[in-house]
């Protein structure tokens, strides 16, 4: 119905990356306002959030609900909600059930909207960041999306593909989809691995660079991809794995749902750990989400080429299963740590000889990795720990978080409060059988409360930074071995080392981070 006015104020697809975090702040005004009831607060917030996203559903959603509020709004309200459907949001059922909506229910133009929403739930979005069409081709080709292949996921800040690959030839990596994020400076060589589709952007989407640096694509295949860039100059200089967990650790969100959606990535840690790095291991935490290299760029091929060779590997009606529960990336993470040359059985994978801030130079014996991979089964196919952290309150104040981030299967710290010892609570679910390993740092106390629940005990002055303490949680189910980690880090932070990581001081200044 009001397909002009929504074309002249639609925005570019790759408009949304940029405006993201200024939705995300809204969103968390307006549902502050909501649940405060301050209906003109509503109203106001939701008009920044039309401002910033003019073709985004939901923003005209919200604004109708809050003008349905103002008794003089009801028509205001009603031009909204309609924007709302022609923009993509079309649960009839939902919209019926919404009490926000509730004072425009005695109007005869509230019935037809619902009506018009039943409607065009049966019609393709044409406009707005939910429309899109599908990108065709073949498995083992190359593959260009362009701004009318995607859409944005406002969930988790990153863009949603959409395509339909179809089978030329089986076998090798038919399937696997390949991406580079470093625009070629450190390519796979994808000759080697048949059946695997290069997936790229258009040039539109390379000019903005979209195609660099940090993944931002939901795909319905498995990837894997690596970018070999790194952040060199200015106090914050670090790589793009580091960054994922302190500068930029509102990517997590998005790096936890391609986790789960069968992508494996590779980067490397550049001057963060040795032999690069001059100020020792850097890292305050780590995440099973990807895995980091030892080195500059090109030392994240080897292990790409390692999980490319675990994928084809498995077996066809095993992969399918484990693609289908998303747990390839756990998978290959799982057999990679089990083949690597200091990880001889189960016991040495639950220690830290699996678990490395970085992988070394040829650490990974592929033969035995491809045997491994080769021999998984359905039933062997190992599950995921998802875990969940309580912290014991220290008894001193704490003017900043020490909880740095919080995930599924990742959690980190920095322990700021004065406090010599610190206790800290891990509940596990997931699995039939939990463990907890410590696999990095100073010695901490680890004691089983429950056969799915830990109770870890550090000496605060132990943990010095560059020894930050990880704990792993593994999970199994019979018949399987140990699966992919969860982990738990534990850092401090000393501002008198000749390096700190400023991005995780507190925003007051020097003496706040202790």
């Amino acid at each position: 119905m009001t397909a002009l006015c929504i074309i002249l104020a639609a925005l570019s697809i790759w408009d949304y990356p940029s405006r993201h975090l200024e939705h995300v702040r809204l969103r968390s005004q307006f549902m502050q306002a909501t649940r405060s009831g301050d209906t003109a607060k509503m109203q106001a917030v939701c008009r920044k959030g039309v401002e910033l996203l003019p073709d985004d559903p939901t923003w005209h959603y919200n604004l109708a609900c809050s003008l349905a509020y103002v008794e003089n709004g009801h028509a205001a309200a009603f031009g909204e909600l309609e924007r709302a459907i022609d923009l993509g949001f079309r649960n009839a059922e939902a919209i019926r059930k919404d009490t926000d909506l509730a004072r425009l229910s005695r109007h005869r133009r509230y019935e037809e909207l619902l009506e018009y929403a039943k409607e065009m739930s049966r019609r393709r979005i044409m406009f707005g960041p939910m429309a899109a069409v599908d990108a065709t081709g073949i498995f083992g080709g190359s593959l260009a999306l362009g701004e009318q292949n995607l859409t944005w996921d406002f969930a988790s800040g990153c863009f949603v593909s959409h395509m339909k690959l179809a089978v030329a030839s089986a076998g090798g990596n038919t399937g696997d989809l390949y991406m580079n994020r470093d625009a070629g400076h450190a390519p796979l060589n994808v000759a080697a691995y048949p059946g695997i589709t290069v997936l790229k952007l258009d040039k539109e989407g390379r000019d903005r660079g979209m195609d660099l640096d940090f993944p931002n694509l939901l795909v319905p295949y498995p990837l894997f991809g690596n970018c070999s860039r790194a952040y060199t100059q200015g106090p914050y200089w670090r790589s793009i794995s580091r960054a994922l967990m302190t500068s930029d650790s509102w990517r997590l969100k998005a790096m936890l749902r391609f986790y789960l959606s069968n992508q494996t990535w590779v980067f490397p840690a550049n001057a963060d750990v040795p032999p690069v790095g001059t100020h020792g291991d850097v890292f305050s935490s780590i995440a099973p989400y990807w895995m980091v290299t030892a080195g500059r760029s090109f030392s994240d091929l080897p292990y790409l080429r390692a999980a490319l060779e675990a994928s084809r590997a498995l077996k066809q009606p095993v992969k399918k299963e484990i693609v289908r529960r998303g747990l390839l990336a756990p998978t290959i993470q799982t057999l990679i740590r089990k083949s690597l040359r200091s990880v001889s059985n189960e016991v040495d994978y639950v220690s830290a000889k699996a678990h490395p801030t970085a992988f070394p130079a040829n650490g990974v014996d592929v033969r035995r990795l491809v045997d491994a991979a080769g021999s998984m089964t359905e039933k062997g196919i190992p599950p995921l720990a998802i875990v969940s952290v309580a912290a014991e309150k220290p008894s001193g104040e704490v003017n900043f978080p020490e909880c740095t981030y919080a995930t599924a299967f990742a959690w980190a710290y920095v322990l700021r409060a004065d406090d010599e010892m610190r206790v800290f609570r891990i509940q596990a679910k997931g699995a039939s059988e939990f463990r907890f390993s410590q696999t990095h740092g100073a010695p901490a106390k680890v004691e089983l409360e429950g056969p799915d629940r830990a109770k870890v005990t550090l000496a605060r002055s132990a943990v010095t930074q560059g020894n930050r303490v990880d704990i792993a949680v593994f999970g199994r189910n019979p018949g399987t071995g140990w699966g992919a980690p969860s982990y738990i880090s534990f850092a401090r932070l000393d501002e008198r080392a000749p390096y700190c990581d400023p991005a995780l001081l507190p925003p007051n200044g020097p003496g706040a981070g202790k």
